[in-house]
């Protein structure tokens, strides 16, 4: 399945995309992830190989339209299908595609599937307090702040606050219309 945005597409993730996905192992890149332990090739393989084992998790590649080439990956975590709840993840890897809108694009794109096509009811996230462009685009898509877990990010000798926002469904669909 591919979902066709105006500059991005999100397509399932492939053996071939291992090497962009790498880009996860870059420091600047990982203060913004819960992953701590670098990844290698073989990790990478193993993770893409179980992607689509699961029914709780739907993950996307996102690919600039006119390349194709992984820049990150967004997707739909711990999904439970009875409350049809699930936890919303989006990383740009590729710090050269940062700041251009393509995360964006792809958390509006994933909203769409989650609640157009999957039916979902809610999508949560986790956000660390100082990942200040993550928050803009979250509240730009419609996510509102629901609670804070006080200093439960250690990162550099540093605790930092985890922000919990949310969507329902019911403010998805009231945004759409009001477009």
């Amino acid at each position: 399945m591919i979902l066709r945005g105006e500059r991005i597409n999100l397509r399932p993730v492939e053996i071939s995309d291992i090497d962009r996905l790498l880009n996860i192992n870059d420091e600047e890149v990982r203060q913004y992830l819960l992953s701590v332990f670098p990844l290698n090739r073989i990790k990478e393989e193993e993770w893409v190989k179980n992607l689509y084992t699961s029914q709780r998790d739907i993950v996307f590649a996102i690919a600039p339209v006119e390349t194709n080439q992984l820049v990150g990956t967004t997707g739909l975590h711990s999904i439970d299908w009875v409350n049809r709840c699930a936890e919303f993840g989006i990383a740009i890897t590729d710090r050269n595609y940062w700041n251009l809108g393509l995360g964006t694009e792809a958390t509006q794109l994933t909203l769409r599937y989650a609640f157009e096509q999957l039916n979902m009811h809610r999508l949560q996230l986790h956000v660390y307090e100082y990942n200040h462009r993550a928050i803009h685009v979250y509240e730009k898509c419609g996510f509102v702040r629901e609670g804070v877990l006080r200093k439960a990010r250690y990162l550099k000798g540093q605790y930092h606050d985890v922000i919990v926002m949310g969507i329902l469904a019911q403010e998805y669909f009231s945004r759409q219309s009001s477009r």
